[in-house]
């Protein structure tokens, strides 16, 4: 995988890859700040629309105090990337967010926050999502393996949100590229066996951030 190749699908060991730079990400606005999609299945979906199988995103909450937008049917999970957030499901629970927590929730509640933040969405209309961050010591490489298809679902999909730059990644079939902060690795599996694994490589004097999403749908 190389400069030339980034926004484009490529098969590296049976997966296929697309890295989207943080320039060509798209922006939005909603009522409480701004929001930028960092990938959304099918590709070809629209979330206005509400026709998307997942869909990741980051928010920017320019707001003190916000309603999040309805959305019955989805499932939602949020963590913190910058900042205090504080959630009130109503009739459900409150909770309170600092950096890196997050909270599973769904759509069609009546949610409102408090806190300027910066945030990760995953929502899922089907199947099963989660989100983890993957850290990697300075100066260091850690190997991921990408995550299998398994059993009772047909895919699986994966989405790394790079919260730090100066991150060079590997793949199986020798090819190399550098992330900057604010750089998507989306990856799409349909087909069972051994995933390979991705060598990331901090060439940094401090820890990266990467944070990652892994859903399993139909």
């Amino acid at each position: 995988m190389n400069d030339k190749n980034e926004n484009t699908a490529c098969a590296a060991s049976g997966d296929r890859m697309r890295i989207v730079r943080k320039e060509a990400l798209p922006t939005s606005r909603w009522s409480g700040g701004t929001t930028t999609e960092l990938a959304i299945w099918p590709e070809d979906a629209v979330y206005a629309e509400r026709n998307f199988t997942w869909r990741v995103s980051s928010a920017r909450v320019e707001a003190e105090e916000s309603v999040f937008t309805s959305l019955p049917g989805i499932a939602r999970c949020l963590m913190v990337l910058d900042g205090t957030l504080y959630l009130h499901h109503e009739g459900h629970y409150d909770t309170v967010l600092e950096r890196f927590g997050q909270d599973n929730f769904c759509g069609s509640w009546h949610t409102a926050s408090r806190g300027r933040v910066t945030d990760f969405n995953l929502m899922t209309a089907s199947g099963e999502g989660r989100v983890q961050l993957l850290e990697i010591d300075a100066s260091s490489v850690r190997e991921v393996a990408l995550m299998p298809v398994v059993a009772g679902w047909g895919c699986v999909g994966e989405v790394f949100y790079f919260l730090s730059g100066g991150v060079s990644l590997a793949f199986a079939d020798g090819s190399r590229t550098e992330m900057a902060a604010g750089d998507v690795l989306v990856v799409h599996r349909e087909t069972a066996g051994l995933p390979p694994a991705v060598a990331m490589e901090n060439r940094g004097k401090a820890a990266a951030e990467i944070v990652r999403a892994v859903i399993y749908h139909d």
